[in-house]
C-alpha cells in the first residue's frame, strides 16, 4: 500500500482526481493578526476501509482541521448568465469542463477519518494572533495510512498589523438565508429553541466569512390575520437577537412586495399548452422559457408579499403601509434605526418603475429616514425612488458614470451577483476560480463609492440536496420529464454554506470571501496613509470585474507586498 500526500494553496481549486503528488511537501503563506492561515492537504492511493490519521505539531493548538467534501458541477456557467444551457453558448472562462466534482464543503474533523475512497482531502486552518513583531510559525503534519506515513510542513509568515473584526466599520456584506431550509435540513421545528441554536451557528458561519448584515424576510416576521397583517414580535426579536449574538451589526428588511408575474412552472402551465401542435418534448421547455422571460421582463404589476394584493390598489397600499409602519416601530424599539436598510421590490426594471415609485413613497412615509436598498436591473428611471442602488457588477461597471453620479448626489452604492454575470466576470460559482471571490474584497479599493456586496444564496437549496445537485431549476421535481434545462441555476449560485450535523459547514468559497474582505481592511488602511502604494498593489491583480489576475501565485505576491506595506505604514 503506497499513498501520496501534497500541500496546495487554499485558493487553488482541488478535485477528487487531483494528483496529490503534484502538490508540495513544504508550503509557505503569510497573514496578519486577526486573520487565518490555511493550506489544503490532498491524498491519493488510499485503501478504502483503512483510516487516515493526521498528527499536527506546532507551537500552539489554535488550529482546526476540516475534511473537504466534493460537490458536483453538472453544467458550466454560461458565457453571459445562468448556464450554457440557456443560450447554448460555450464559456471559455471556467476552471474545468462539466460535469465534474470539486471540493467545496468543509466538515470539521479532529485527527482521524476512515478512507471511503482512494482519494481524500483536508483543509488546515490556524488563527494568527498575539503577533507583535514579524515572525514565522511552523506547522508539521504527519499523515498515516496503514503502516505508511508522510510528512509535510507548512510555514506561516505572520505580520503584526491587526485586521479588525467584521462589524459596524467594515464593508457591508449580506447573503440571504432560508429559515425553512434550516428547519427542514436539520429536522427541527421552526422557531423552537433547537432551531434558534442552529440558526445562530449558520449566522456565525456567515460572520466568519465577514458577513455583517442580516436579511430578515417579511414572511418570517409577519402573520396574516383576519384583520390584516401583524408583526410577530417574538419571531422578529429572535432573529435580531440571534443575528447580534452571531456578530451581525446591520439588517436588511426583505422586499415588502413581489412581481405579480412571478411565473411558476406548474401543472396549470403544462395543461395550457397547445399539445396538438407540439412536435417535440423540448418545445415544452422552450415555451416555458419564453413565457418566464416575457413575464419577468414585461410585467408591470407588483403584489404585496403577504396577502398578494396589487400594490397599486387601495388594499395593497394599506398592507404595504401596515407592514412598513410596524417594522419601523420595531426597529425603533430595538435600537436598529441606524442599522436598518429596507427593500421594496427585488430587481425592478423599466416596466416596474411606475409601481416601484408608488411602493417606495409608502415606505418612505411610514419609515422616515430608513434608506431603501434595492438590487436593480439596468434602469435609470428609478432616480429619486431609492437611496442605495445595488446593480449587478457588470451593470455597475458598464454604467459607472451614471451610478457614481448618483453617489455624488448623495445616494449610496452596493453591488450584487447571482445567476449573472457569467463569462469572465467575478462570481461565486463552483466552476470559476476561487480568486474571483477574493476580488469582491479588492473591488471597493478600486471603486471607492461601493459600500456593500449582496448575494441571494446563503443556503437557498430549494429542496435539493446540495451535496448531490448544484445545477437545477427553481421548480424541478424528481419525476419531471421536461426539466427546462435553459432555466438551470449555475453551480454554487444557491449557497455558500452547507448543512452539517446541527450546524452549517463553511466552504472553500465562503473562505475566499473572508480572505478578500480581510484584504480590503488592509487595503483601506494603506490607502489612508499611502494611497499611491495601495493603488499600485490593487492594479497588479484587480483592474476590473472582468479584468483580474488568475494566478494564485501572483495574487499571493501582491498580498505579501500589501502585508509589508501596511505593516510598515502602521509603524
Amino acid at each position: 500500500m503506497t499513498f501520496s500526500a501534497g500541500l496546495f494553496d487554499e485558493l487553488t481549486p482541488c478535485y477528487p482526481d487531483t494528483e496529490a503528488g503534484t502538490g508540495k511537501t513544504e508550503y509557505r503563506t503569510a497573514g496578519a493578526n486577526g486573520t487565518y492561515a490555511g493550506v489544503n492537504i490532498l491524498l491519493d492511493g488510499l485503501t478504502p476501509g483503512i483510516p487516515v490519521s493526521v498528527e499536527v505539531e506546532g507551537e500552539n493548538t489554535a488550529y482546526k482541521l476540516f475534511r473537504m467534501i466534493p460537490v458536483p458541477v453538472e453544467v458550466n456557467t454560461g458565457a453571459k448568465q445562468r448556464t450554457e444551457y440557456l443560450k447554448n453558448d460555450r464559456n471559455e472562462n471556467v476552471i474545468r469542463r462539466a460535469p465534474f466534482f470539486v471540493y467545496d464543503a468543509l466538515e470539521p474533523v479532529y485527527n482521524i477519518v476512515m478512507a471511503d475512497m482512494t482519494t481524500m482531502a483536508f483543509s488546515f486552518k490556524s488563527i494568527i494572533e498575539y503577533c507583535r513583531q514579524k515572525r514565522t510559525q511552523e506547522w508539521k503534519f504527519r499523515i498515516t495510512h496503514g503502516k505508511e506515513s508522510r510528512e509535510l510542513t507548512f510555514y506561516v509568515d505572520q505580520y503584526p498589523y491587526t485586521v479588525k473584526k467584521a462589524g459596524k466599520d467594515t464593508h457591508k456584506f449580506v447573503t440571504w438565508f432560508s429559515l425553512d431550509e434550516i428547519a427542514q435540513c436539520h429536522h427541527v421545528q421552526k422557531w423552537s429553541p433547537e432551531f434558534e441554536a442552529i440558526l445562530e451557528r449558520y449566522l456565525r458561519a456567515a460572520a466568519f466569512a465577514r458577513q455583517n448584515m442580516m436579511a430578515i424576510s417579511p414572511a418570517d416576521c409577519f402573520d396574516v390575520c383576519e384583520d390584516g397583517v401583524k408583526l410577530n414580535e417574538a419571531h422578529f426579536s429572535m432573529l435580531v437577537r440571534t443575528a447580534q449574538k452571531a456578530g451581525m451589526y446591520y439588517f436588511e428588511g426583505g422586499a415588502l412586495t413581489c412581481r405579480e408575474s412571478n411565473f411558476c412552472d406548474d401543472d396549470a402551465f403544462y395543461q395550457s399548452l397547445d399539445h396538438e401542435h407540439i412536435q417535440n418534448s423540448d418545445e415544452v421547455a422552450e415555451q416555458f422559457k419564453r413565457k418566464a422571460f416575457d413575464d419577468f421582463d414585461n410585467g408591470v404589476h407588483a403584489l404585496d408579499c403577504l396577502t398578494h394584493k396589487r400594490a397599486d390598489s387601495a388594499e395593497g397600499r394599506a398592507v404595504i403601509a401596515s407592514m412598513a409602519g410596524q417594522l419601523y416601530a420595531a426597529i425603533q424599539k430595538y435600537g436598529l434605526t441606524e442599522r436598518w436598510m429596507q427593500s421594496a421590490l427585488d430587481e425592478p426594471n423599466d416596466a416596474l418603475c411606475s409601481v416601484y415609485r408608488e411602493i417606495t413613497s409608502i415606505i418612505r412615509r411610514e419609515m422616515p429616514g430608513v434608506p431603501i436598498l434595492e438590487p436593480v436591473l439596468p434602469t435609470e428611471k428609478l432616480e429619486g425612488a431609492l437611496d442605495v442602488w445595488c446593480p449587478s457588477i457588470d451593470v455597475y461597471e458598464n454604467n459607472r458614470a451614471f451610478f457614481d453620479a448618483q453617489a455624488e448626489k448623495g445616494d449610496r452604492l452596493f453591488v450584487y451577483t447571482c445567476l449573472t454575470p457569467g463569462g469572465n466576470y467575478l462570481n461565486r460559482l463552483l466552476d470559476l476560480e476561487r480568486l474571483r471571490i477574493v476580488y469582491f474584497g479588492w473591488a471597493p479599493a478600486k471603486y471607492p463609492n461601493l459600500e456593500g456586496y449582496l448575494h441571494w444564496g446563503a443556503n437557498q437549496y430549494m429542496g435539493m440536496d446540495p451535496y448531490k445537485r448544484t445545477c437545477y431549476t427553481f421548480s424541478e421535481q424528481a419525476l419531471e420529464f421536461h426539466p427546462k434545462r435553459a432555466m438551470f441555476l449555475p453551480g454554487g449560485d444557491t449557497c455558500m454554506l452547507y448543512p452539517g450535523y446541527r450546524e452549517a459547514l463553511i466552504s472553500v468559497r465562503s473562505e475566499a470571501h473572508r480572505i478578500g474582505f480581510e484584504d480590503l481592511c488592509m487595503l483601506e488602511a494603506l490607502k489612508e496613509k499611502a494611497p499611491e502604494a495601495a493603488e499600485k498593489i490593487v492594479e497588479k491583480v484587480f483592474r476590473g470585474y472582468c479584468d483580474f489576475e488568475k494566478s494564485v501565485e501572483r495574487y499571493r505576491e501582491a498580498r505579501r507586498e500589501l502585508l509589508e506595506a501596511v505593516t510598515e505604514e502602521a509603524g
